[in-house]
C-alpha cells in the first residue's frame, strides 16, 4: 500500500475529467473524488486551440476534487496525458557489437541501448514521449524482454518510440503550469493509450493480443498488443463529434439537438429499433415541434461506425491477421458508451469486443461515473503512477533521459515534490511494458 494521494488528468476534446486516487489497504486503486470541465470549442481533434479557456477547464476540474484532498500544508502530484494526431508511434531498431561476447548482458548495457536508440530520433524531433522496448536478441537466442545474463557477441533491441510535435507539447504544458494551484503542482505526461490500457485490458489480454479502440469527442486512438507489448497504434482524426455532425445533416437538426439525439436516442445497430418510434424536436421560436425517426437515426450511426470499424481492422491487420488477437477488441472512451456498439464491432470485424469499464474501488466522494469507459484515461493516469513504483528500484547509476530536464529548473524550491524521473530507474521487466516512465515538465 502506498499512501500518496496522485490525480489523474485527461484532457480531452469534450471534457477534461480528473480523479484523485491511491492504493488502499488491499493494494487496489480507490477513486476518492472525481469531477470534470467542459472543454468543447477549445480542443479540437485532442489538439489545444485556446490556452487560456483550456486553463481555466482544468483549473475547474481540479477545483472539484480540492475538497477531498488531505491536509492544506500538502503538495498532490498529477499525471496528464497527450493525444491528437501529431503523435507518431514508429518502430526502431539497432544493433550492437558487444566489446567482451563472454560477459553477461548488464542492466546498465539495456539502459544504454535505450538511450542510445533515442539519439537518431530525437535529431529529428527532440519531443519523445516514450521509448517501448518490444524485444531483444542475442545472436541467435530466442527474442526476450529481458535480455540481462545472456551472452553473445551481438545484441539487436527493437523498440515503439512515441513522439509528439513540440510545439503542441508546449502548449500542453504551458495549460498545466497555468492551472497549477499551490497544493496541485508538477506533473508527467503519458500518451493517452498507455494510460487508458492500463485501466481497462488485463495483463492475460495483452499477452494473447488485444485491440484497444478509445472512442472520444474528436479522435479515436487504436493501439495495438501482443505478447504485452505495444506493436501498433495510431490515432484518427475521428470521434463522437463526426457522429453528431452526421445526425445534424441527415436529419437536418441543429447541433444541439443532434447531439441530445445521438447520446439519448442513439444506437449501433438499426435492426434493433421500430420503424414506427419517434421522438419530436422542439421547434425554433415556438414553432411546431419537429418529428425524427429514431431508427433513421440508428441508421446513420450504424453506417458511420461500419467505417470506423474497417479502419480498426486495417490498423490490426498491420501488425498480423486480426484472428490471431485472440482478446479481440477492448472499447473505452465517451464513445463506447452508445447502446449496442459492442455488438455491432464485433459483427463487422469478427472479433470478440468488450466495453472497457476501470475496475476501480469507489469513495463516497467520487462520481458513479467513474466507472464508464470515459473515465478509462484519467484513471489508468494514476494506475500507471502506482504501477511504475510498485516495480521500480532506486536509481543509482542511470537515470533515464526524458522530456522536460530543463525545463522549470530556475525557481524550483528544496520543498517541490520530485516526480518519478528523480526518485526512481526502472528494472528491466518494467521497461519492457508498457509503463514507460515520460518527462517531468
Amino acid at each position: 500500500m502506498r499512501n500518496d494521494l496522485i490525480i489523474g488528468l485527461d484532457i480531452g476534446s469534450s471534457f477534461v475529467r480528473a480523479v484523485a486516487g491511491r492504493q488502499n489497504a488491499s493494494g487496489k486503486l480507490e477513486i476518492i473524488a472525481s469531477g470534470k470541465a467542459n472543454t468543447i470549442g477549445n480542443i479540437l481533434q485532442g489538439e489545444i486551440v485556446n490556452i487560456h479557456k483550456t486553463t481555466a477547464a482544468i483549473a475547474e476540474a481540479l477545483k472539484k476534487i480540492s475538497g477531498a484532498l488531505e491536509g492544506k500544508n500538502t503538495d498532490y502530484y498529477f499525471a496528464s496525458n497527450l493525444s491528437g494526431s501529431h503523435i507518431n508511434v514508429q518502430p526502431y531498431s539497432s544493433t550492437k557489437i558487444r566489446k567482451n561476447p563472454r560477459e553477461a548482458v548488464s542492466l546498465q548495457e539495456v539502459y544504454a541501448l535505450i538511450d542510445e536508440a533515442k539519439k537518431p530520433i530525437a535529431e529529428k524531433n527532440p519531443c519523445i514521449l516514450h521509448t517501448l522496448p518490444i524485444g531483444f536478441k542475442v545472436d541467435n537466442l530466442p527474442t526476450t524482454l529481458d535480455p540481462v545474463g545472456q551472452i553473445g557477441q551481438k545484441i539487436q533491441a527493437d523498440f515503439m518510440v512515441v513522439t509528439a510535435n513540440p510545439d503542441k507539447y508546449g502548449l500542453l504544458v504551458q495549460c498545466l503550469v497555468a492551472a497549477e494551484s499551490d497544493h496541485i503542482k508538477k506533473g508527467n505526461v503519458y500518451f493517452s493509450p498507455i494510460a487508458a490500457s492500463t485501466a481497462v485490458l488485463s495483463p492475460e489480454e495483452k499477452e494473447e493480443g488485444v485491440v484497444l479502440v478509445d472512442i472520444g469527442s474528436g479522435t479515436t486512438e487504436i493501439s495495438v498488443y501482443q505478447n504485452k507489448r505495444l506493436v501498433q497504434a495510431s490515432i484518427l482524426n475521428w470521434g463522437g463529434d463526426r457522429l453528431t455532425e452526421d445526425i445534424r445533416i441527415g436529419l437536418n437538426v441543429s447541433l444541439e439537438n443532434a447531439e441530445a439525439l445521438k447520446t439519448t436516442f442513439g444506437s449501433a445497430v438499426s435492426k434493433l429499433i421500430d420503424i414506427n418510434e419517434v421522438v419530436m424536436i422542439p421547434g425554433i421560436a415556438g414553432r411546431k415541434p419537429t418529428p425524427i425517426s429514431v431508427k433513421n437515426l440508428a441508421i446513420i450511426l450504424e453506417e458511420r461506425l461500419k467505417e470506423l470499424a474497417a479502419k480498426i481492422v486495417a490498423e490490426i491487420s498491420k501488425v498480423g491477421e486480426p484472428q490471431t488477437f485472440k482478446s479481440g477488441i477492448v472499447l473505452c472512451g465517451g464513445g463506447a458508451q452508445l447502446p449496442d456498439i459492442a455488438e455491432l464491432f464485433q459483427k463487422v470485424t469478427d472479433l470478440e469486443c468488450r466495453i472497457g469499464v476501470p475496475m476501480v474501488v469507489q469513495n463516497s466522494h467520487a462520481s458513479e461515473e467513474i466507472h464508464d469507459p470515459s473515465f478509462a484515461t484519467a484513471i489508468g493516469l494514476v494506475q500507471v503512477y502506482y504501477e511504475q513504483l510498485d516495480q521500480a528500484i532506486p536509481a543509482e547509476d542511470h537515470e533515464p533521459a526524458t522530456i522536460g530536464d530543463s525545463q522549470k529548473e530556475s525557481g524550483k524550491s528544496g520543498n517541490d515534490k520530485p516526480g518519478i524521473k528523480n526518485i526512481f530507474s526502472r528494472v528491466v521487466d518494467v521497461l519492457m511494458g508498457s509503463n514507460e516512465a515520460e518527462g517531468e515538465y
